[in-house]
């Protein structure tokens, strides 16, 4: 197994926190990143390297760069971890909350990946490993925002991967399906409490979010006992990145958990009737 350099986001918590701590206990170089000073106090104590990088902020990208390089440190695969949701009814989601959900999961994500290509190309061999989700494939009430930016990532990296065959460069996509985290207090964080009044969709956002909250408890009912039985956990996300990483000619894309692999899969093939109640059905006023 080669030893890699990887420059991963979002490691403070989560799937990032995971990957970064799996990837040094194996012997890879890590180097662990996060938005801010407060947050790499919460990166991996076993990650080799801690700097701040900030996907929205381009000063921060070029700086974490310049330090990988004044210490002779070459790159050989990069993560792009970082991201969060932002649910809520599309209409009520305004521009703002949908200009900050792209600036982080696209262009953040995006602006770093090039950042990064040409120190790749150069060295004729790399690898680029971008979360996606398997709402990248498909879109789900009230997840409308966020989904959109992961079919972004998809249409991107999809194009990349072939752009930068040729240069010896692998591109992957991680697709994870429902993942037991604190990804999703994050998410529900970013949602307005006006729209829990709402008229249009209030009850139904309300029931939404409840399902949801009730599948992180320790005995969920209902849909939402469903839906815990069929999450993932961030280790199993990063050990499918690892696994990625590691991977002598690595797959195009990794679903993680049963659910990423059948959900797309019924969406596609389902009459839209079926699939609309059955995405809706639960929460429907």
């Amino acid at each position: 197994m080669n030893k890699e350099v990887i420059l991963i986001t979002g490691t403070s918590s989560g799937i990032g926190y995971q990957t970064a701590k799996l990837a040094a206990e194996r012997g890879h170089f890590v180097i662990a990143t996060a938005p801010s000073e407060a947050l790499l106090k919460d990166v991996p104590e076993n990650a080799s390297l801690k700097l701040i990088l900030d996907l929205c902020n381009e000063q921060t990208i070029a700086q974490a760069l310049q330090t990988i390089k004044e210490k002779n440190i070459t790159i050989t695969c990069l993560i792009n971890n970082a991201g969060y949701a932002q649910p809520g009814p599309v209409e009520l989601v305004d521009d703002a909350r949908l200009r900050k959900q792209f600036d982080v999961n696209v262009f953040g994500t995006m602006a770093l990946t090039r950042a990064v290509l040409p120190l790749l190309r150069e060295q004729g061999k790399g690898r680029i490993i971008t979360l996606s989700s398997m709402l990248g494939l498909v879109s789900l009430p009230y997840q409308g925002v966020y989904a959109a930016s992961k079919h972004a990532l998809e249409a991107l990296f999809e194009a990349l991967r072939m752009e930068v065959k040729d240069f010896g460069i692998d591109v992957v996509l991680i697709e994870p399906g429902w993942i037991s985290t604190a990804f999703l207090k994050t998410a529900m964080a970013q949602a307005s409490q006006q729209w829990m009044n709402d008229k249009a969709y209030g009850a139904s956002l309300s029931k939404y979010f409840s399902i949801s909250t009730e599948a992180e408890t320790d005995k969920p009912t209902g849909a939402a006992k469903i839906a815990a039985a069929m999450a993932g956990s961030p280790e199993l996300v990063a050990q499918t990145i690892i696994r990625a990483m590691e991977a002598k000619t690595p797959k195009a894309r990794y679903p993680v958990t049963a659910m990423a692999k059948w959900l797309p899969l019924l969406g596609r093939f389902l009459p839209t009737r079926v699939w609309d109640k059955m995405q809706t059905g639960q929460f429907a006023k």
